[in-house]
């Protein structure tokens, strides 16, 4: 299970644990954390093409060294 920061509180916990949502194309995104009152609405989430700051991020897996899947998907792991 991959691990999330709510970037407002600081708040770490399971992704199973976050609050989820769907945008328009049906795919599922952090909506809200079980801590504090931050969270994000479908349209948010469609607008991170736009850049902007994130209201939550997973944190980064401990990859093997030398491990070219790993260097490549890390950079594609974002809540939003």
């Amino acid at each position: 299970m991959r691990q999330v920061k709510c970037n407002g509180c600081g708040f770490i916990g399971n992704e199973d644990e976050f609050k989820k949502g769907q945008d328009m194309f049906q795919n599922s995104f952090i909506a809200g954390c079980p801590k504090c009152e931050n969270r994000q609405s479908r349209g948010d989430a469609s607008m991170r093409m736009f850049g902007g700051d994130r209201p939550f991020s997973f944190i980064d897996r401990a990859e093997k060294p030398g491990n070219p899947l790993g260097i490549v998907l890390h950079n594609s792991d974002e809540a939003s």
